[in-house]
């Protein structure tokens, strides 16, 4: 690589360093809302909390609706019941009308017997005159010849009335009609007394009907009271639902922003040691993993020694390397940090290690005679990995170096100094 050809890269290496950096803030911020946005739990705790607030919203309607019925009901209560109290007030008046008919009956049946009795009295005496008369008067023996039945007939007998005193004419006359009138006014008690029984029959039923009714809105009300109230203990279940729904929201944005704020920090060691990115305690961190990809950057040679064969086509097939000649046993190290993501036996490499360098590059290192480190440890740049040797299909002591980007081999040429 031209001295140009490495300044580019390291000011681009820069860039990458910087410019990422800067846009992390956004591109985190949208990283958590697109984890919050995306999580399933969060998502159905957001539908089951709408559907709840839905359910609070029609239960509110419900009781709106509910209390303005109430409200109504009890206006018509209110009536019926000033309605009844106005019926019982004209039951008693009525009642009262009753008695006083009753008395005036009684009276006027009384003053009629003693009407009747006077009557009786008077005609028994007007009869005893009229026999004195015809005992002791000649002149009108002829006259009374026949028998008196009738102190009526006295008055339509001409003959008889003539012989009858003007006084006792009067005082029958009098008495008849004083018979006619207690009668006529007993009849009218009697009509009255019948049309005050009608009323106080209708009153009664009236009130009977009141009383039914305003029973009825009685049941009704306190049907609408009891709904009211079974609306109020829904809607406090509701609310107890949205609460344990947003406790669970918040736990789970909670668990997603713990999760988001440690892929920050990873991301920030990342970006701040792409060559090397190392946790606390010592572990690799898959850099790809939290979205920072590390563009490839030269790497140290893992051998210094002559390079025996090129990367390119040879014998027939292509050599996916370079060869770098060297005394068996000499130590192999790490062109660039990272962790060993293989370390043992491939066919014809013999001993190989791989070494994981994030952003998607490799390097590997074959025919090794032995190991300085394994699987999974996490190394540094120019840390000993092995040592040269001549396994696998190799015809004498040497180190076959690849670089690997994207799982594909390049040309270790473009990365080597």
């Amino acid at each position: 690589m031209s001295r140009r050809a490495r300044l580019l890269a390291a000011c681009l290496l820069v860039l990458l360093l910087t410019l990422p950096a800067r846009a992390q803030d956004s591109a985190d911020h949208q990283y958590l809302q697109d984890r919050l946005a995306g999580d399933e739990s969060l998502n159905q705790a957001q539908a089951e909390l709408e559907q709840l607030g839905v359910e609070q919203t029609v239960a509110g309607q419900q009781i709106a609706a509910l209390q303005l019925s109430t409200a109504e009901l009890e206006s018509e209560l209110a009536r019926t019941t000033e309605l009844v109290a106005l019926s019982e007030t004209r039951l008693s008046n009525i009642a009262a009308r009753q008695a006083l008919t009753v008395e005036l009956q009684a009276a006027a049946e009384r003053a009629l017997q003693s009407a009747e009795d006077a009557y009786a009295t008077q005609r028994r005496l007007a009869t005893e005159r009229l026999v004195n008369m015809y005992v002791y008067s000649t002149e009108h023996r002829t006259a009374l010849s026949w028998e008196v039945s009738d102190v009526h007939d006295l008055e339509n007998r001409h003959v008889l009335l003539t012989m009858v005193g003007e006084h006792d004419k009067e005082l029958l006359k009098s008495l008849d009609d004083a018979v006619i009138e207690i009668d006529r006014r007993r009849d009218e008690l009697d009509s009255a007394k019948s049309a005050v029984d009608e009323l106080a029959r209708q009153e009664s039923e009236a009130l009977a009907g009141l009383n039914e009714t305003r029973a009825r809105q009685a049941e009704l009300h306190a049907e609408l009271t009891r709904r009211i109230g079974q609306l109020h203990d829904e809607i406090d279940a509701l609310e107890q639902a949205q609460a344990t729904v947003e406790a669970i929201m918040s736990e789970r944005t909670a668990e997603i922003e713990i999760e988001a704020a440690e892929r920050d920090r990873l991301r920030r060691i990342c970006f701040d040691r792409p060559r090397q990115p190392l946790d606390s305690d010592g572990s690799w961190i898959d850099c790809p993993g939290v979205g920072v990809v590390i563009a490839p950057d030269a790497v140290r040679w893992p051998l210094v020694d002559r390079v025996t064969s090129e990367y390119g086509p040879r014998w027939g097939r292509m050599h996916e390397g370079i060869d770098i000649g060297g005394a068996l046993g000499a130590p192999i190290h790490a062109a660039e940090s990272g962790r060993v993501g293989f370390a043992g036996w491939i066919g014809g490499y013999g001993n190989t290690i791989i070494v994981d360098h994030g952003g998607g590059m490799a390097t590997l290192y074959a025919h090794m005679h032995g190991f300085a480190t394994s699987f999974g440890e996490t190394v540094s740049i120019g840390q000993v990995l092995g040592y040269v040797g001549n396994t696998g299909f190799s015809q004498g002591p040497h180190l076959h170096f690849e670089v690997r980007v994207g799982g594909m081999p390049v040309n270790p040429r473009k990365y080597l100094p």
